[in-house]
């Protein structure tokens, strides 16, 4: 697949407005680390222990994967890691929920609200929009990005996120579409505290963003309302493949309340970050754990710590400098069950702007990211987030 062009945007967004316990404020329950390499093919076997579907969802496994399925108001079909990474990759062979007003997304996301994710709207499959946030922070919305890509809705592509503390990759079919580094990501936030640097949760899922319920920035973002008649509307994963590149981290537990990516401290004790229902024949398909006499520790992953893997992609491509008029975007802020550890929320602002396209080298340090965005119209969010709660209790 070539891909031509980075399309930066203004974007507005809720992320995740809500956690059960944010480790910046009090004492939370440490994450359950992975630290190894984990891979499930959803066409060969069901139920992944590692990425099961939320309790309420009914999902359906069949030739070609797991199919998660909207087909009424308040759906939110996901599929939710039981253990985090600190630093990693994934990889995710996947087609999008078609319909208009149907969102499918994927998330990296964790307790004191860092954020990185893919999400793509059901009636645009032609694009596929990148985006993150530091500890919550929305006062900006200048950090959003689409990508050009083959009908994500009839064809299977690979969509992967790669994070360490040097930068944040996306990549679609092995090709790097976008790179963002700390010191871009101080440029966009004016501090450096807010490029993601805690333990990630991943969330893979899609939800009724344009049920004609919600608000209307939802709507007009997601292309709504959804015809719900047209349904169900199915987001296919095929397969997963998560690495984790604290090799050999059982658990993660914040050391301080700065949220900082030295504060993290990193247990290799095998005692620790169990969870349920973890027995499973499927298993992962490489690494060892690491060993040591110290059960606790501070692991430095830099890039030139990250274990190799044979999925890695071994180069990248220039895109074209260009420049795009912008259609009223909105992206992030997710219902629980793809937001996670946010409780349900919504998108009700929304934004507009013209932005430069970046020119993609094989530096990863090269991406240029706007240093400003166009004005963004806000509305009441306290009135979004009711909205939706209304709308999933009702």
């Amino acid at each position: 697949m070539k891909v031509s062009s980075i399309v930066f945007f203004a974007t507005a967004a809720l992320a995740q407005t809500w956690t059960s316990c944010n480790p910046l404020e009090k004492t939370c329950p440490c994450n359950p680390g992975l630290g190894t390499t984990y891979s499930f093919d959803f066409t060969q076997q069901k139920a992944s222990p590692i990425f099961p579907p939320d309790n309420y969802v009914k999902v359906d496994y069949k030739s070609d994967g797991v199919h998660l399925a909207v087909a009424k108001k308040g759906d939110a079909p996901t599929l939710s890691s039981t253990k985090y990474i600190l630093g990693g990759r994934l990889d995710a062979v996947l087609k999008i929920a078609p319909g208009k007003g149907i969102v499918s997304s994927l998330v990296f996301q964790s307790a004191d609200l860092d954020e990185i994710d893919f999400e793509w709207i059901g009636s645009k499959p032609l694009e596929a929009q990148s985006n993150y946030f530091g500890k919550g922070n929305t006062e900006t919305y200048n950090r959003g990005a689409t990508h050009p890509v083959s009908d994500a809705a009839q064809n299977f592509h690979k969509y992967s996120i790669d994070w360490t503390r040097d930068a944040i990759t996306w990549y679609i079919d092995d090709v790097a579409v976008r790179t963002l580094t700390p010191a871009q990501s101080k440029t966009l936030y004016n501090s450096d505290n807010y490029y993601p640097q805690t333990p990630m949760q991943i969330k893979i899922g899609a939800w009724a963003a344009g049920d004609p319920s919600n608000q209307p920035g939802v709507i007009e973002w997601s292309d709504g309302p959804i015809n719900y008649s047209a349904g169900p509307f199915n987001m296919v994963i095929q397969s997963i493949t998560l690495t984790d590149y604290s090799k050999g981290a059982t658990e993660y537990c914040y050391g301080d309340k700065t949220g900082s990516w030295d504060s993290i401290k990193i247990s290799t004790d095998p005692s620790k970050g169990e969870t349920k229902d973890e027995t499973t024949s499927a298993k992962p398909t490489s690494t060892k754990a690491a060993t040591s006499s110290t059960k606790e520790t501070t692991l430095a992953t830099s890039t030139s710590e990250k274990e190799t893997t044979s999925y890695k992609p071994t180069s990248t491509k220039k895109a074209n400098t260009s420049t795009y008029e912008v259609v009223p975007a909105i992206t992030q802020g997710l219902p629980d069950s793809i937001g996670g550890m946010d409780g349900p929320q919504n998108k009700g602002v929304s934004s507009s702007g013209t932005a430069v396209a970046a020119e993609k080298t094989t530096s990863p340090s090269t991406t240029t990211v706007p240093n400003s965005a166009s004005s963004v119209k806000s509305t009441g969010l306290s009135l979004v987030v009711a909205a939706v709660f209304a709308a999933l209790l009702s």
